[in-house]
């Protein structure tokens, strides 16, 4: 399985043909992080465990926009993180995306919980994740505090209906 496919987007393992990608992202940004994408991307080629732990070309129609990368899952929480490619921003690309992710993990996975960690400059990034019903974790930022991030939750409907009854 190389694919997954979500409502209107697919998350598909990166392959050669998708090389260009590299100068795409790392002449984006200045950030270190933004820089390991392509590596993320590379080493997950080779990922045996599809879903977790990997990262993702995000392909919009066949048209590769953005990545995103699953960390693993801890007490049924999951860590996302988007980047849309620079020449695709402003099209709510990074929130379709987003949503549609949380939407395959709370239904096709026992994950309870969402995270991103945000850059707290960042408000784009911000007002999308709030957009797309993720909260601010004050607790888990001050146990954590990873790198002076905001992490921002959201929980499934299904899960807090299940622990509700």
């Amino acid at each position: 399985m190389n694919a997954i496919k979500l409502d209107t987007i697919s998350l598909c393992r990166y392959e050669p043909r998708y090389a260009d990608l590299k100068n795409s992202f790392k002449n984006e940004s200045k950030s270190r992080f933004i820089n390991s994408i392509t590596e993320r991307l590379e080493s997950s080629m080779y990922n045996d465990n599809f879903t977790f732990q990997s990262a993702y070309v995000v392909l919009d129609k066949d048209i590769p926009v953005g990545y995103a990368y699953l960390s693993s899952v801890h007490n049924d929480e999951v860590f996302l993180e988007v980047s849309v490619l620079k020449e695709y921003r402003g099209r709510k690309l990074g929130k379709r995306i987003t949503n549609e992710i949380c939407d395959y993990l709370f239904t096709n996975h026992n994950i309870k919980c969402v995270k991103l960690d945000i850059d707290p400059s960042n408000k784009v990034s911000l007002i999308s994740a709030e957009s797309c019903g993720f909260v601010c974790d004050e607790e888990e930022y001050e146990a954590r505090n990873f790198c002076g991030k905001v992490v921002f939750t959201k929980e499934s409907d299904c899960y807090i209906n299940k622990r509700r009854k």
